[in-house]
This record gives structure tokens, C-alpha cells and sequence, in this order.
């Protein structure tokens, strides 16, 4: 998502306001705590905001980690909702919306706001500037109604989201989710892709996040491919004829104990595999304080080792590195790969999904998709998987494994115009446009969205707006 973000702001402009930890971020700001980023060439100001530990704590690993997360994604894991949790939760959006506040260059300029950790910013904004612009990309699912009651603070956080002018989602489903809870615990009137609540009407709409195909493209095709495949190749150990890869944050969701058993699974029945395959799972460590993202990783370090001893041959089937790769390195992964195993259990998009598929030049390779992820409801020539279905798991690894190559032709350039003809600027101008042509007096109707995609004119061909316009994100 960062990745997104960087990308639209390159392109865009603006400020981007965010939460900064750590010594290096302290030392880089100026006397107004800001950097201009990327370092090699700055394209746009980001500006830290300093949270004590204990804030940091509570508000982000305490009611958004542990609390909201867990309740928005159906994996199986409890949310914990604690008082003073939310205590920190709403002064730390008091402070997000203080800098906000400093940071507008007018009352004109669009703010967009990302996720669920900024619920509470809207109304705190609009509190010290009534006419401010907001919108804001909810990233995550959004839960069914009857889920959302197990939150004690349902009712504010759906009042703090409805105080911005546009909320986005990435499914229909997400859409629809918080269109009947926003009815049903506020009494909102309701349309299609509107909420009206008091004198106050908020479009809500289902907007896809793309990634940065062109970039993406850039280096898939550049010079420096095969040596960054090369490189990659000995650094893993890399010496079989198939390799698959899996790219996610640590993160109970990502299915990754469900891909190690189906792996263990299809070797078990292909003994043929063994020492002809190698699966690289990149991990990268996220939330580790958190005792279900501790507990998680422990067993996957397990099953890794349980596995590799196993099967032994060519030094065992997993590549398993715990950090990650720069964008650059990962599409040289991407191309290694005969296929890419995406298994969430609940993801709102999984743009890991997308940019393999970005990255496959070649039309060849396979994407093996959860149906539980966001990506599923695009990417209908992936090869759908249920990653509780074990056996059915290694039968679409199996599959994937001995697919003909017109046939992966086919589905991967099938896949590839669905991800180039809705791109991260795609998405951002369908926001951002979107709040622009708001009508305050009428339920908007929501955007008619086909099967077939067609690409718009990105960012970057638009001419650059005056700076009074860009959004602060």
C-alpha cells in the first residue's frame, strides 16, 4: 500500500502526513518536521508526527491492530477492545487532523485520508475547518453488520467516517456492508452509494486499488532484469527447474500455514517434485510485539524447518527469508517463478497479486488466488483456491506445476489488462475526481463498473494542478 501511496503522491503532489518512530526519522526532519522524498529525487514533502510510546502503543498495535483488524478480517482471530485503547485512538486523530489543519495550503484542497487507523480524523478536521474536503480509502474489509456489533465504539467510529464527503471501499461487498450497518445502527437514510445522516450526505463507493503498473513494467523490461534474476538465483540457492514464490507481511491472514500444507501436501503425492521444486517465501515482519503475530510466526518457522528436513534433497523445498525486497529485486523474484501462491484467508485487494501479474512481461507464469481475497473478484483467470480445502490447494499447485504454456499465455494476458486498465492513478483520480464532482444537495449515483476495464489518461498525463489544489494524503 505504501508502495500505492508513494506512487500517486510522486505523480500528484502534495503533503503526506504520517506517523514517524525511531531515531533515522528524527534526525532526517527539518525544524517543521518534514522531508522531502524520495531521497534521489525529492518529489514531494512528508511530515512526521511524533507519538509517545505509550499512544503508539495503544493506538496502533492496541485498537487498530488488535482490535479493528481482527474484527474486519474473518481469520479466526479475537478482537481485543479496550478502553483506553480507545481513548488513544481518538486523541491520536485529534492530533493527525491538528497537522492536517497547519498543512492546508485553503479550504479548497482535497485531504485524502488512508484506513482504518484515521476512523476519527473527518469530524476532528472538520470541527477546526467546517469546509474542508475529505475522503477517505477505508484499505480492509469492512465487516458484516452483525460481525461490527462486537465493537463497543461502532456508533462513533461509523458517525467519524461519515463525516468525510466520499468513503471508498475496495469491493461492492465492503460497500454494501457498511451502507446497511450505517442504517441500522444510525438510522441513516440510505441510497445505492449514498448515506444521508442529519443535513450531511456522503457518497460511498466500491474503488479497486491498482498498483504502479507502468513502473512495474519499467523494470520487467529493463536492462538489468536478467542480472537482478541471476543474483537472485544464487543468493536463494535456487536450482530446480519449477520455483514458486509467496510475498506477504507476517500476518495471520496471509494464509501462509495453509500454502506450507498444501506444499507439504503435493510433495507427499509428487515424489517426483522433490528436489525439482522451490518455494521462496518472502515474510516480512510486521506487528511482532503482538502475541498472535509472535505465535504465527513461531509456527511458521516450524513447519519451514519441518518441511525442509523432510525432504531434504537440493537442501530442502522453502526459501524462507523474513525481510523484504525492494521493487526492483521483487519483479526480478516474480519473473524467476513459474507461479505465485497468494493464500489469503480474508484480504480487502492483496496487490501482491497485482503486481505479479505486472510483472509478467512474458505472459507466462501462474497466479494460485485465494477466492477470500480482494484481488479474486478481478482476476478471474487466476487459479482460485480455498485455502481451508487443503487437498484442493495442492491439486491447483499441481495444476499450476503442469499447466501448458498457451494456456498460462492466455490467462496471464487475460489478467493483465484487467491490472493495466486500472492502475494506482486509475484509483486515485476515481477518488479524488470523485469528491471533486460531489453535489452536497443529491444522493449520487454510484459509478457503473463493467467487466471490461478500459484504460484512462494516468495522473501523469494530466497537467500538473496549482499547489493550492493538490491533496495533503
Amino acid at each position: 500500500m505504501a508502495v500505492a501511496l508513494d506512487a500517486l503522491m510522486r505523480e500528484r503532489g502534495g503533503v503526506w502526513i504520517a506517523h514517524g518512530s525511531g531515531n533515522a526519522d528524527r534526525d532526517m526532519v527539518d525544524a517543521n518536521d518534514r522531508i522531502m522524498v524520495p531521497p534521489d529525487s525529492p518529489s514531494y514533502p512528508l511530515r512526521r508526527l511524533w507519538l509517545t510510546e505509550e499512544e503508539a502503543n495503544r493506538y496502533y498495535e492496541g485498537f487498530a491492530n488488535e482490535g479493528l483488524w481482527p474484527l474486519c478480517h474473518e481469520a479466526h482471530v479475537r478482537p481485543v477492545f479496550r478502553a483506553p485503547d480507545w481513548a488513544a485512538y481518538q486523541r491520536v486523530n485529534e492530533r493527525f487532523a491538528a497537522v492536517i489543519e497547519q498543512e492546508l495550503p485553503d479550504a479548497s484542497a482535497p485531504v485524502f485520508i488512508q484506513d482504518y487507523h484515521l476512523a476519527l480524523v473527518a469530524p476532528a478536521l472538520r470541527a477546526r475547518c467546517p469546509g474542508a474536503r475529505t475522503a477517505l480509502f477505508w484499505h480492509i474489509p469492512w465487516p458484516h453488520p452483525d460481525r461490527l456489533r462486537i465493537c463497543p465504539w461502532r456508533r462513533e467510529l461509523l458517525s467519524g467516517l461519515l463525516a468525510n464527503d466520499l468513503l471508498a471501499f475496495q469491493l461492492e461487498r465492503d460497500r454494501r456492508n457498511f451502507i446497511a450497518a450505517a442504517r441500522d445502527e444510525l438510522g441513516a437514510d440510505v441510497a445505492r452509494s449514498a448515506v444521508r445522516i442529519g443535513g450531511r450526505v456522503t457518497a460511498v463507493q466500491a474503488v479497486p486499488i491498482g498498483v504502479d503498473y507502468d513502473r512495474i513494467q519499467g523494470f520487467a523490461r529493463g536492462p538489468a532484469l536478467e542480472a537482478d534474476m541471476q543474483r537472485l538465483t544464487a543468493e536463494l540457492h535456487i536450482e530446480t527447474p519449477y520455483v514458486g514464490v509467496g510475498v506477504d507481511r507476517l500476518d495471520y491472514t496471509k494464509g501462509i500455514p495453509e500454502r506450507l500444507e498444501a506444499l507439504d501436501l503435493l510433495l507427499q503425492r509428487r515424489p517426483d517434485l522433490r528436489g525439482r521444486l522451490t518455494f521462496v517465501q518472502i515474510g516480512v515482519p510486521s506487528r511482532s510485539t503482538i502475541d498472535s503475530y509472535i505465535e504465527m510466526e513461531q509456527a511458521i518457522d516450524r513447519k519451514v524447518a519441518e518441511i525442509n528436513q523432510r525432504y531434504p534433497e537440493s537442501g530442502g523445498p522453502i526459501r524462507y527469508r523474513k525481510s523484504a525486497l525492494k521493487i526492483k529485486r521483487l519483479v526480478a523474484l516474480f519473473r524467476l517463478a513459474n507461479f505465485c501462491v497468494v493464500s489469503s484467508l480474508h484480504d480487502g485487494m492483496n496487490l501482491v497479486a497485482k503486481e505479479f501479474v505486472a510483472a509478467r512481461e512474458d505472459l507466462d507464469g501462474v497466479l494460485v488466488l485465494s477466492e477470500l481475497a480482494g484481488a479474486a473478484q478481478e482476476l478471474h483467470d487466476a487459479l482460485a483456491i480455498n485455502p481451508y480445502d487443503a487437498e484442493g490447494f495442492a491439486d491447483a499447485l499441481e495444476h499450476a506445476i503442469d499447466m501448458p504454456a498457451d494456456e498460462r499465455r492466455r490467462r496471464m494476458a487475460a489478467m493483465r489488462r484487467i491490472v493495466a486498465g486500472s492502475d494506482v492513478f486509475d484509483w486515485a483520480s476515481d477518488i479524488l475526481e470523485g469528491l471533486d464532482k460531489l453535489d452536497p444537495a443529491a444522493l449520487p449515483p454510484a459509478p457503473v463498473r463493467g467487466a471490461t476495464i478500459r484504460r484512462r489518461p494516468a495522473f501523469r498525463s494530466r497537467p500538473r494542478q496549482p499547489a493550492g489544489s493538490r491533496p495533503v494524503s
